[in-house]
């Protein structure tokens, strides 16, 4: 398998020695460079149009939609993926409007970084799972106010309840365990929800939950 490139950008010294030392400790990554400017990422993107971009989201010399905009003129499928102290859905948002595939924030372990850079080399968005608990919330207390649009109907109580334990990861089995019900309920929970709302993972959860709740 070839390794995957990667370019990191972030301004502060502590930060950026630790993301290289988490990305040098996997063999199927390769760091082409890190630098500590947004204009540098550039310069090294131009002769790196295939690399994964890690940016920092306190890049002094640009911002992230400045970013973005440089590297999808060198190449308009671009991976990036923003690492940030902030879980502001507001600035999530922002990202995510300007073509970033990944959001992580910098409290995250390393293995959250590491799968979040396979996850994006594949052309999937990915987020950390504080941020992605916080895209949950936001559309269960979406689904509080409003039925969902259209002819879907409306999520249960016990729906949103096993929605929220398979985002966080837990099998069915787990959840039978956890809620003193058959797997087979679950499992039949679990294909109504996905139903429902026209889902078939996680991260299409998530993009749904987002766009329900107004956020994209």
């Amino acid at each position: 398998m070839d390794t995957i490139k990667i370019l990191i950008a972030e301004s502060t010294d502590i930060y950026r020695l630790g993301i290289e030392a988490t990305i040098a400790s996997n063999t199927d990554f390769s760091i082409i460079n890190s630098v500590d400017t947004g204009k540098k990422l550039i310069q090294h993107f131009k002769n790196h149009p295939d690399s994964v971009c890690l940016l920092s989201s306190n890049i002094p010399d640009l911002n992230i939609h400045e970013i973005m905009d440089k590297l999808k003129e060198i190449n308009p499928g671009v991976l990036a993926i923003v690492l940030t102290h902030s879980t502001d859905l507001f600035h999530l948002n922002q990202s995510l409007k300007a073509g970033v595939m990944g959001y992580l924030t910098k409290n995250a372990p390393t293995s959250e970084l590491i799968e979040i850079v396979y996850e994006v080399s594949a052309g999937e968005q990915a987020f950390s799972d504080s941020v992605s608990q916080i895209m949950i919330s936001q559309y269960t207390d979406y689904t509080k106010r409003s039925t969902l649009a259209g002819s879907k109907k409306s999520v249960t109580k016990r729906e949103k309840e096993i929605l929220k334990l398979i985002v966080d990861g837990y099998t069915s089995a787990e959840i039978a365990k956890m809620l003193y019900i058959s797997t087979r309920t679950v499992e039949t929970h679990r294909s109504n929800l996905m139903n429902k709302l026209g889902i078939k993972n996680t991260a299409a959860l998530v993009r749904y939950a987002m766009k329900e709740a107004g956020l994209r």
